[in-house]
């Protein structure tokens, strides 16, 4: 082969070799870019994430409180119109029964203003329950 085909020919391959160098690079930025986006949607979704457990772990101690209040109510607690309950000896049933269950009673507002909600009845001096009586087998 002459010189100058020689040349013409290692001009060519030296073309084709800087045009695919350029395309490498190319799709090297492409890459850089998606992985650069996936790392922002990862570190946004990671703080969601974090501020949805922030937000969650509260509402499920809050319902397991909740919860606690229910089962006393529901196991605890035998539906008697005559019958009255001071609000010292109700509370202290509840919390008695949360460390039997081995639950963290809630303080006593909260108690009440969910006893309230579930219908139960306090004396217009607030310190007796109307409605309600103990089960004694259980206390």
């Amino acid at each position: 082969m002459a010189p100058a085909d020689q040349d013409k020919e290692t001009k060519i391959k030296i073309s084709t070799l800087e045009k695919e160098l350029a395309d490498l690079r190319q799709g090297l930025c492409v890459v850089q870019d998606y992985c650069h986006d996936l790392e922002k949607v990862g570190n946004k979704q990671d703080a969601e994430e974090t501020v949805d457990q922030s937000l969650l772990k509260p509402l499920m101690r809050e319902e397991e409180e909740f919860e606690g209040i229910w089962k006393f109510h529901d196991e605890l607690l035998i539906p008697d119109p005559r019958s009255q309950v001071p609000c010292m000896q109700m509370y202290e049933a509840f919390v008695t029964y949360c460390t039997r269950k081995g639950r963290t009673p809630v303080g006593r507002p909260a108690f009440e203003f969910v006893l309230l909600k579930m219908g139960a009845e306090q004396l217009p001096d607030r310190s007796v329950w109307q409605g309600f009586r103990i089960r004694t087998d259980s206390t």
